[in-house]
């Protein structure tokens, strides 16, 4: 027999060169998104980035067109002046307006003086764009394909014409802060194309010989910008005013390098130095390394990341381009494996768009937009997308990625303390924010109702805090972030008052975007203790209380906030069973029974106030609130629906909506109700896009896999985690396996199933701690295991963990546990 003994080395090296032949003969990669058409529309193009620099790939053939843009380029400037002076002078005014149920006057102060005193016009912006227009090669071009290999963060073009094969590669490399893209002619025809670097506003481009091109800018006083692109290629160059023209080559590698004058910084007005020498400083050394050293580079480091987590949910019809399957998916059982690939390509997106190194956190799109207004101006709107963006952050195994949005979240403090002054009083401690934050800082509430006047902001960006700790388990991390908690909860403490019943209620509340109407047939949309509002405040103020008892610290404060905690006013079930959404029983009195906001389930999810086993009936309530609301909506309103229905256990239903979200669409037109899908990119679409909906959908699948919000207290008085194994799994999945999810208290889970039916599992320890392991089936471990007490249909088994050491347990046939 012969004997092949190949190095580590060696083998990954000829594996690679595999891959680069596959790409090369237009095959697809194995985990992608593939098309046989260049993209015609936005929509259509491939993103790729590196958390701060990103591109729109076109892949046209004749004429080529690179969309880019750099997170921190925002219109502008900050807004010191934007909260409404001695608004706090009213405050009294209006909670005697809402105390008397005199709703439109309540209304009509809460507008007049708790909204801003500024036009709101900040936006994200593009960065700009290169166009390539080819020459020379003539017919059309047969055996297209255009791809994004979301395995290795590359999007490539490989076509026929006029007898050469052209193939093309382009990656945002994170090593090298540097966009590369690569093109290459095998056959008759060389490559002959001009290369132009543009920005409709605010710029201008020069040509530097031999081979670049400088583009500067500004977007208004605050923030300048800076791009340089340089041509290396085997042909010939010349330029002039804002292009280069190749002529004669073979191959050519496009190096891109850009960056701003922004800073996170709230007292240097966020403006810092010029870009000019790190821009310049970063192309000379991805030109010094090369395109060959600069993929392999970009790919390893992309991988440490993607290769965390391991999905299988079925079969894949991956034979077919991704426009096709999602033209097909339909209820999802015949293509299970898209989405898995949905999936994937969310977490590739979070990683693209949010680098632990960001100034930004991933905006309402992400790191992409073609426009100088985008929609919603695509900032971090706090009651719902900021948040939803990091959602599958943790649980995904990607928890360096929450960097970015917890350090703006803490920039926050310093605007937000004057914020909170200037609308509820000189002497109010802490901080906060209300319904939308952005590039500059901006705190201060919005310019009408009912979305503008949001008290919860703070409060639930705190959570994300709080969730990092929670599967990291780092106590110096939670003492660093704690006085950002703490001053969070201070503000809320100092400004709740107590309703009729004694409980506490923050006032005036909303409920986001949604309106009320009486029994008296008043409608109106300023109330006191709506439910979000105050089930925020719940949150925050157990996620506080735990940090202190952890961090054995201000043992004053903790008792304080415990006691304020348990007199919050409590959620109510009305008389249709549903969880009430506002203080009163009005659900069912609504003009809009199918609002697409159904924020009053946040203690469902991403709280942990109602859970199926320890609050049954609020659950009940929680699960008619979603029968009465309907399953359509907007593209993140079907997404955090997936989520409720799986913390509800109910995986056909969370499945459900996932094939709601996977309708196809290329719908562009604003539409608040029942228009949400995906486009052919897979990008989500409100519409128009927002990238919530698609990190939403990677909560929710893993939602149906694996959970570990619910608690249970520990001996030493703090508390550990409940972690569900498989809590909702659909029918569609009856075979499959995940890899790589982590729970909180510091686990790490692998899981198999087959017929519908858990068959084995690990869980590995990263801190030591304790924690409770449920199944839906009996199962067995390799360790000795204390079994704890059953619930029908349920097995409970309790692990004092050791620090690093991983549990394995498969299923048994025995009845009991």
């Amino acid at each position: 027999m012969l004997r092949v003994n190949l190095t580590f080395k060696t083998f990954i090296a000829v594996f690679s060169l595999l891959i680069i032949s596959w790409k090369a003969s237009g095959q697809k990669p194995p985990l992608s998104l593939w098309y046989r058409f260049p993209a015609k529309e936005w929509i259509e193009a491939l993103p790729v980035g590196n958390g701060t620099l990103g591109a729109m790939v076109f892949g046209g053939t004749g004429t080529d067109r690179l969309q880019l843009n750099d997170i921190t380029v925002w219109s502008g400037d900050p807004q010191p002046a934007a909260d409404r002076k001695d608004a706090y002078k009213f405050l009294d005014t209006i909670r005697t307006a809402i105390r008397q149920e005199r709703y439109k006057a309540a209304q009509e102060l809460t507008a007049r003086f708790m909204t801003s005193s500024a036009p709101y016009y900040s936006s994200y912006q593009t960065l700009g764009d290169i166009f390539l227009h080819y020459k020379d090669a003539v017919g059309a071009a047969s055996s297209y394909r255009r791809w994004l290999d979301i395995e290795e963060a590359i999007s490539g073009v490989a076509f026929d014409q006029s007898g050469t094969r052209y193939t093309r590669e382009t990656f945002s490399s994170a090593p090298n802060s540097v966009l590369v893209h690569h093109i290459k002619a095998t056959g008759h025809t060389p490559i002959t194309v001009s290369i132009l670097l543009h920005r409709k506003e605010r710029s201008q481009t020069r040509f530097e010989a031999p081979n670049k091109l400088v583009m500067t800018g500004n977007t208004g006083a605050t923030l300048d910008f800076e791009v340089q692109l340089a041509v290396v290629t085997d042909g010939i160059i010349s330029g002039s005013g804002d292009s280069i023209t190749v002529r004669n080559s073979r191959e050519l590698t496009v190096y891109v390098t850009a960056g701003t004058s922004y800073i996170l910084d709230y007292d240097k007005g966020f403006k810092g130095e010029l870009p000019h020498e790190k821009v310049a400083r970063q192309l000379q050394q991805a030109m010094g390394i090369g395109y060959n050293r600069l993929k392999a580079r970009h790919v390893a480091d992309y991988k440490a990341f993607f290769n965390r987590v391991r999905i299988n949910l079925g079969a894949a019809a991956d034979s077919l381009p991704t426009d096709e399957r999602l033209k097909n998916y339909g209820d999802g059982k015949k293509d299970p494996g898209f989405a898995a690939l949905f999936y994937q390509y969310g977490r590739y997106l979070l990683i693209s768009s949010s680098r632990p190194g960001n100034l930004l956190p991933s905006n309402s799109q992400g790191l992409w937009g073609d426009g100088f207004d985008l929609p919603w101006k695509c900032d971090y709107k706090s009651n719902i997308n900021y948040q939803m963006n990091y959602w599958p952050a943790e649980p995904t195994n990607l928890g360096e990625l929450h960097e970015p949005m917890i350090r703006l979240t803490t920039a926050l403090v310093a605007p937000g303390s004057k914020t909170a002054k200037a609308y509820f009083g000189p002497d109010t401690p802490g901080w906060y924010y209300g319904y939308t934050t952005n590039g500059w800082g901006w705190t201060s509430p919005g310019a009408a109702l009912p979305w503008g006047v949001f008290a919860g902001g703070s409060g639930w960006a705190c959570q994300h805090l709080w969730e990092h700790y929670a599967f990291g388990r780092d106590t110096n991390y939670l003492k660093k972030i704690y006085p950002v908690l703490k001053g969070a909860a201070e503000f809320y403490l100092a400004t709740m008052i107590t309703d009729n019943e004694g409980h506490l209620v923050p006032s005036p509340s909303t409920s986001p975007e949604n309106n009320f109407i009486t029994d008296s047939k008043q409608k109106g949309n300023v109330t006191e203790g709506a439910t979000m509002e105050k089930a925020i405040i719940w949150d925050l103020f157990d996620n506080v209380a735990m940090a202190g008892t952890i961090l054995h610290t201000d043992e004053a404060f903790r008792k304080q906030v415990t006691a304020a905690r348990d007199n919050i006013s409590p959620l109510r079930i009305g008389k249709e069973g549903q969880l009430e959404e506002w203080n009163r029983d009005w659900d069912l009195n609504t003009d809009d029974p199918h609002h697409r906001h159904v924020s009053h389930l946040f203690p469902l999810h991403p709280g942990h106030q109602v859970t199926v086993f320890k609050t049954p009936e609020l659950a009940d309530a929680a699960k008619k609130t979603l029968e009465l609301r309907g399953d359509d909506g907007t593209g993140w309103s079907i997404a955090w629906k997936e989520n409720f229905w799986a913390r509800l256990r109910n995986g056909d239903h969370a499945h459900r909506l996932l094939s709601y979200q996977l309708r196809p669409t290329k719908q562009l037109k604003t539409i608040m109700a029942d228009a949400g899908g995906t486009y052919p990119n897979l990008f989500d679409a409100h519409p128009p896009f927002q990238i919530d909906g698609n990190f939403g959908a990677v909560s929710g699948i893993t939602e149906m896999l694996l959970q570990s919000q619910e608690t249970y207290t520990t001996n030493d008085g703090t508390y550990a985690y409940v972690i569900d194994i498989l809590p909702a799994l659909p029918a569609a999945w009856p075979n499959g396996s995940v890899k790589g999810l982590r729970a909180r208290g510091g686990f790490e889970v692998n899981i198999n199933w087959s017929n519908g039916r858990l068959t084995s599992f690990s869980i590995r320890s990263a801190n030591g701690e304790p924690c409770k392991i449920r199944t839906t089936v009996p199962v067995i471990f390799t360790e000795s295991i204390t079994k704890g007490v059953t619930t029908p249909g349920y097995y409970i088994y309790e692990i004092q963990a050791q620090k690093g050491k991983t549990y394995k347990a498969a299923s048994s046939t025995m009845k009991n546990s």
